[in-house]
């Protein structure tokens, strides 16, 4: 676990430290902690619970069967931005941490532009690393790159800039169609709904929802709408996220701490719209959480930003450095329980245990090498 450890260390002692460069060292180490932090999700081996899934992936783009043509037809509706893009790579003789890379740069650049946005950048990152980056980023590749686009396209949502937003918030849904359910911030974030775009975006995001019910996919079945809305209670009803009900609270806690600090939150939040309506939603999730914890965890990942925009605030709101500082170290702290209680009690932690990267361990996985030749 020492490499999970040392990467967290940086963040947190950032946090912690009474020193503060200046804006061009600031950006010095943002931009080392964020190489490393793309290095270290895209060059890991077997690191993640559905590496085998992936490979798998990268095995139906081999260039001697698929065209580009043909990766459209047969990923339409399903993954087909994470399908094009290792397509692409593939057909340049690049292979597994290429595509993994790809998704890190990804994701990555929309995590530190959101954390860079907030009054307590390093606590933001601090936040997101014990599950956003090695839970998700490590394991959900698509919907991690989906929640970058979807962090990315909040930086430009908190200036009014909703076209640009609903364009992120599409092009997350050619890699995990979850993505739709964050378009709504473009209608509940804005006073008012006179620009003349609304009404198509309304209509985009309904035609969205419906296509995520309409090709929803069990197997290699398509169901229809209706067939695929009783499979989804069939199938839900039976799987049980013990870690998304924890998960789902933990992004509550930080509302609900925050509840105390409301106003003098509201007064420093030039994004407040955006995170009282996160808010909400959050606490509504709690009562869905009765219909299936598998899939309200897996669209309350989008949610933990929720924790990425509270926690900064509620230490940033304090009224005297000792507070501030008081509350940094207590944050950071509850951070590396976090973590550690991931790594030593999750079911699935064996997946990420232990870490490996290439090319210190493992070895180049290209389609070839499970069973199909690049060439002849």
């Amino acid at each position: 676990m020492t490499p999970y450890w040392l990467f967290f260390l940086l963040p947190a002692g950032m946090a912690l430290s009474p020193i503060k460069g200046d804006k061009f060292v600031n950006s010095i180490v943002w931009g080392i902690v964020g190489l490393l932090c793309i290095l270290m999700i895209g060059l890991r081996y077997e690191v993640g619970g559905d590496w085998g899934n992936y490979i798998i992936y990268l095995d139906q783009v081999r260039p001697r069967d698929y065209s580009l043509a043909d990766t459209l037809v047969t990923s339409w509706g399903n993954a087909t931005g994470y399908q094009i893009m290792s397509w692409g790579l593939v057909q340049l003789g690049l292979g597994m941490y290429a595509v993994n890379t790809c998704c890190a740069i990804v994701f990555t650049v929309g995590l530190m532009k959101f954390c860079r946005k907030q009054p307590m950048p390093w606590v933001a990152l601090a936040a997101a690393v014990p599950y956003m980056v090695y839970g998700v980023a490590m394991g959900y590749t698509r919907q991690s790159v989906a929640i970058g686009l979807f962090l990315w396209g909040l930086s430009f949502l908190r200036e009014g800039k909703e076209l640009k937003y609903a364009f992120f918030i599409l092009l997350a849904c050619t890699f995990h169609l979850s993505a739709i359910i964050t378009m709504p911030l473009v209608m509940l974030t804005r006073k008012t709904t006179s620009n003349w775009y609304y009404y198509p975006l309304f209509g985009v995001m309904v035609f969205g929802v419906y296509t995520v019910l309409n090709t929803f996919q069990l197997g290699n079945r398509d169901y229809s709408v209706y067939e695929g809305l009783s499979t989804v209670v069939d199938y839900t009803a039976t799987r049980h996220s013990p870690g998304g009900v924890i998960r789902i609270y933990m992004n509550a806690v930080p509302i609900l701490v925050a509840l105390f600090y409301w106003n003098r939150i509201k007064m420093i939040s030039t994004d407040y719209r955006i995170i009282k309506w996160m808010a909400i939603v959050s606490i509504m999730a709690i009562p869905a959480l009765s219909y299936s914890t598998t899939l309200i965890d897996r669209l309350g990942l989008y949610l933990m930003v929720v924790q990425l925009a509270f926690w900064p605030r509620v230490i940033a709101v304090q009224r005297t450095n000792l507070l501030r500082s008081f509350w940094t170290a207590m944050l950071i702290s509850y951070f590396a329980v976090v973590l550690f209680v991931f790594f030593n009690f999750a079911n699935h932690a064996m997946h990420w245990l232990p870490y490996q990267m290439y090319p210190f361990y493992g070895e180049p996985i290209y389609p070839m090498d499970i069973g199909y030749p690049m060439n002849g």
